[in-house]
C-alpha cells in the first residue's frame, strides 16, 4: 500500500511538471509570434492582417492609438493558395510589409455581408455576450479548414483588442473603380466662412462639406449652423466651407474624409451621431478636409 501511494505521488508530480512544462513552451512559441508582442506591447508599429474576402481587405491596426484602417483590394483573378493570393494582391498594390502576413478567412466571404456582420457584433457584444461564441466558432471553423494562419492566442489577442474598439476608429478605402458612379453637382459655397487651403496641420479646424442625402430640405443648413455654434463656443474646433444637396438620397449617413486625422474626424462624428466607419475619400483636387453625407436616419443632435 506504502508503494502504491508514493508511486501515485511521483506520478502525480511527474504530470504536473509535464504540465507546467509544456504551458512553458507554448507561452514562449507564442511569444516568439511578432503579433503578439505587438499586441501585448501596444506598439507603435502597426500589424497587418489580410481578410480574404471577395474582394479581399488589408487591415493595418496600431495598437497604441487603437485605429485601424481598411483597405479594400481589387482582385483580378482567384488563387487557391491563400499565400499565392495574397502575395499577387500586396504586389499588384504595391504593398511592402515587415512582418509575415496573417490572414484570416472567415466562413461568410462576401466582403459587404461580412463587413456588415462585423459591425453589428463591434457594436452588440456588450449586450450580447453570447457573439463571442460566435466569433469563437467562425475562427475554430477557419483553423480546422485551413483558412487561417492565425494561432489561438493570437486571434484571442486580437478579439479583446477589438472589444476596446468603434465603428468609427475604422476608415475604410474603396477603390474609385468599385465605387457607384454619381452625377456631380456644382455646390453652394456660402460665403459667411472662406475656403483654407488644404494642408494636415493638425492644430487647425477641420474643414468641412456638408451634402444632404436625406431628402429633408434644409437639413445641411441646420447642421451647418450646430457646428459653426460648437465652433464659437471653443466646443469643436471645425470650419464648415460649403453645404449642398446629395445627388441621391440615402438611407445612412456617413463621413468621408481626406485629411486622416482620424481622431478628430471621429470626435467630429460623435458629436452629430455618426458613428458608423469613417469612409476614405479619393476625389482629386478637394478643398475640404472631411465629408458630412446626411442620410435619412439622421437626426439633429440635441
Amino acid at each position: 500500500m506504502e508503494s502504491s501511494a508514493k508511486a501515485r505521488k511521483m506520478i502525480g508530480k511527474c504530470l504536473l511538471v509535464f504540465l507546467l512544462g509544456a504551458l512553458g513552451l507554448a507561452a514562449w512559441q507564442q511569444w516568439q509570434s511578432p503579433l503578439v508582442r505587438q499586441l501585448a506591447g501596444h506598439a507603435d508599429t502597426p500589424l497587418e492582417i489580410t481578410l480574404l474576402t471577395n474582394p479581399a481587405m488589408f487591415v493595418t491596426y496600431t495598437p497604441a492609438t487603437h485605429k485601424a484602417q481598411v483597405r479594400v483590394l481589387a482582385e483580378k483573378k482567384h488563387f487557391k493558395d491563400p499565400h499565392e493570393r495574397i502575395r499577387k494582391l500586396l504586389e499588384s498594390e504595391h504593398i511592402t510589409t515587415q512582418f509575415p502576413i496573417k490572414y484570416f478567412e472567415p466562413v461568410q466571404t462576401d466582403r459587404e455581408i461580412f463587413w456588415k456582420n462585423f459591425k453589428q457584433i463591434l457594436s452588440r457584444w456588450r449586450y450580447n455576450p453570447l457573439l463571442a461564441a460566435q466569433v469563437a466558432g467562425s475562427y475554430l471553423s477557419s483553423w480546422h479548414n485551413r483558412r487561417t494562419n492565425l494561432s489561438a492566442a493570437e486571434f484571442a489577442l486580437l478579439a479583446m483588442e477589438l472589444t476596446q474598439l468603434e465603428e468609427n476608429d475604422f476608415t475604410v478605402h474603396i477603390p474609385p473603380k468599385m465605387r457607384g458612379k454619381k452625377k456631380q453637382q456644382a455646390p453652394v459655397v456660402v460665403p459667411a466662412t472662406p475656403a483654407v487651403e488644404h494642408t494636415v496641420q493638425q492644430d487647425r479646424p477641420i474643414i468641412v462639406e456638408i451634402l444632404n442625402a436625406s431628402g429633408q430640405k434644409g437639413l445641411a443648413s441646420e447642421l451647418t449652423q450646430y457646428l459653426r455654434e460648437q465652433n464659437e463656443k471653443g466646443l469643436l474646433r471645425v470650419d464648415v466651407w460649403q453645404y449642398d444637396n446629395y445627388p441621391t438620397i440615402q438611407p445612412t449617413s456617413w463621413i468621408e474624409d481626406y485629411s486622416g486625422r482620424q481622431i478628430q474626424v471621429k470626435q467630429l462624428g460623435t458629436t452629430i451621431g455618426i458613428t458608423g466607419e469613417i469612409r476614405v475619400g479619393t476625389t482629386p483636387n478637394v478643398l475640404c478636409d472631411t465629408r458630412i453625407i446626411l442620410g435619412k436616419d439622421f437626426k439633429m443632435p440635441l
